[in-house]
């Protein structure tokens, strides 16, 4: 199958950096898009209440200064991508990640997903839940989970 456009979730972790380099072969392997879509889960009443956080030179409110600290990861990561022949399309939204990965992908038509796995088992993965299960349960296009490479 060719891909045409590649969807990578990212949380700015060490898993989530191994399953771009991944989707940044596949994308020039297959002459694919990259869409890289953070989701920033904020608790209800944080963006209910739009309280406000200080910046240098203004205030804003807590949905604006996490968007903006986002896109600023972001934007590293797609210098970096770009730095090897890809340059990635940077989304950043607010809700659920599962829920908005999913709708991301159907949003940017992606063909495939891939994104890392954190690899918490046991009570961690009970009491946090995997939002790559969850894609894979719910996405209607191919998920590739790449796991967190071991450093031993």
């Amino acid at each position: 199958m060719i891909w045409k456009t590649i969807l990578v979730p990212h949380d700015f972790s060490s898993s989530a950096n191994h399953a771009a380099a991944v989707a940044r072969d596949e994308a020039k392997t297959h002459g694919a898009n990259l869409v890289l879509v953070h989701v920033i889960d904020l608790p209800y009443q944080i963006a209910a209440e739009q309280a406000i956080v200080p910046g240098e030179h203004e205030t804003l409110s807590v949905k604006d200064y996490a968007a903006r600290g986002a896109e600023k990861h972001l934007d590293d990561i797609a210098a970096r991508l770009a730095k090897d022949g890809v340059a990635p399309k940077k989304i950043i939204v607010f809700g659920r990640p599962h829920e908005e990965i999913v709708k991301c992908a159907e949003a940017q038509q992606a063909d495939l997903i891939i994104m890392g796995t954190h690899g918490r088992t046991g009570l961690a993965h009970f009491l946090v839940g995997s939002v790559a299960e969850r894609v894979v349960r719910t996405s209607k296009v191919p998920v590739l989970t790449v796991p967190q490479p071991d450093h031993s």
